[in-house]
């Protein structure tokens, strides 16, 4: 199955732009996000190194749905998924 990844503002530079990843059938979003499929940077960019976990400031959305609200990293992909990752976001 391919799934495509869209990152945003700073992190775009990390991803080099839109990427499409071939994943197993049955993979997770936890799969996706590993070094295996991401360079190291953009992994470090945003997977807390102690916990594991997402960083509480980036936010993932799976075909427009956050996924914290889905399964968080145990998030099921499907072929043809998007998933779109933003940096923390600031302004006034």
């Amino acid at each position: 199955m391919i799934v495509k990844v869209k990152a945003f503002a700073n992190l775009r530079e990390v991803f080099g732009g839109e990427i499409s990843i071939m994943l197993k059938e049955g993979a997770v979003l936890k799969d996706l996000l590993s070094p295996i499929f991401l360079l190291p940077e953009a992994v470090e960019a945003i997977i807390d190194s102690e916990s594991g976990e997402i960083k509480p400031t980036i936010l993932i959305l799976k075909n427009g749905r956050n996924i914290r609200f889905l399964g968080g990293l145990l998030t099921k992909l499907e072929d043809g998924d998007e998933v779109s990752i933003f940096p923390p976001l600031g302004g006034g």
